[in-house]
């Protein structure tokens, strides 16, 4: 599904929600795989893509959560995390993003091969700071604290970020909503945004709108990962435009993951015309076999969301970025204004 027709090409673009560990190249995976001796279902990438991406609509979250473990098996070294890294910020550039944010996970994708977290981002900077003047492109990075790695994992990582905070600008709250209670995780994330860091939680994509309002009493987040499922409450409406909430919105994602029945039936219009601070965005773009070019021809051409409607959640995306304001000021004056 991925779309470089000109159309939408052309426009220059905003990506605030992307996973680096669900955007790493097939090939990528192979030639790791190769140098490091891991075990591959393949090593063909049109018989590799058969284990590593999600084409059809599957039965729920989890399932596709699962998909993840060949890629979290390859991120073997803080010099294969710079390089997926690099090819990342290589194939924003293919779609004119402008304004990125990348966010990854530390505790869930180096603990596998027990890298160090501190050398892995190294090579993250190295490769946002060539990208940034190579690309002419303003990115920012958050890290995100998986509940399935528990409260403990969550401590750590927002300590880490708080410890890198000059680097860093936001911590997220991810993975499945249904199974690890919040609870576990509000001292931790209230304390990163104690210490000046940004916040955005996964909330409201395969859970009913009472958990974003949960999600809302609780973390008083700037941003909702998803938050598709407001829209069965007008509470939760109500109370995303009084708290001026921007929602991370994936159209093709909340589709293969069964977080809506079919793409027609996706919210993300209708919540923008109810005055819903909306983005449009990837979310794992290589597991998804999607990219924002993507999202944006569903939106316009399935979702019925004009250019101007789509330019506008260029601009929430802009005014909600976690980017250092002169940073993505000097982009949005340059390729939006």
């Amino acid at each position: 599904m991925k779309n470089f027709d000109p159309k939408y090409n052309d426009i220059p673009k905003t990506e605030i929600h992307c996973h680096l560990e669900g955007a790493i190249r097939t090939q990528t995976i192979i030639d790791i795989a190769k140098e490091y001796n891991i075990k591959l279902p393949s090593y063909e990438v049109s018989e590799l893509d058969k284990h590593v991406k999600v084409l059809d609509q599957m039965k729920d979250l989890q399932a596709v959560l699962d998909a993840f473990d060949i890629f979290q098996r390859s991120i073997t070294s803080p010099q294969v995390f710079e390089r997926i890294a690099w090819e990342l910020f290589e194939d924003c550039a293919k779609q004119n993003i402008k304004l990125f944010e990348v966010r990854f996970s530390p505790d869930w994708a180096f603990h596998g091969h027990n890298l160090d977290w501190d050398a892995c981002l190294d090579g993250l900077l190295r490769a946002q700071e060539k990208a940034e003047k190579e690309f002419d492109m303003a990115i920012g990075i958050i890290a995100i604290t998986s509940r399935s790695m528990g409260g403990e994992s969550c401590v750590k990582t927002v300590d880490w970020a708080i410890k890198h905070q000059k680097h860093i600008q936001a911590v997220d709250l991810a993975d499945g909503e249904k199974i690890f209670p919040a609870k576990d995780f509000i001292k931790p994330i209230l304390k990163a945004k104690d210490a000046g860091l940004k916040v955005t939680i996964h909330s409201g994509e395969d859970t009913p709108a009472s958990y974003v309002l949960e999600t809302i009493k609780n973390f008083k987040p700037d941003r909702i990962g998803h938050g598709i499922h407001s829209i069965e409450d007008p509470k939760a409406v109500e109370m995303l435009i009084e708290k001026g909430i921007t929602l991370e919105v994936n159209p093709w994602s909340n589709y293969l993951t069964n977080s809506v029945s079919s793409i027609e039936a996706h919210p993300l219009k209708k919540l923008f015309d109810l005055g819903v601070k909306v983005t449009i965005n990837s979310d794992d773009p290589e597991v998804l076999e999607t990219n924002v070019n993507n999202e944006y021809r569903i939106a316009h051409e399935i979702l019925g969301m004009s250019f101007e409607e789509i330019q506008t959640c260029n601009r929430f995306a802009f005014e909600s970025s976690f980017i250092e304001e002169s940073k993505k000021q000097k982009i949005w004056d340059k390729y939006f204004a």
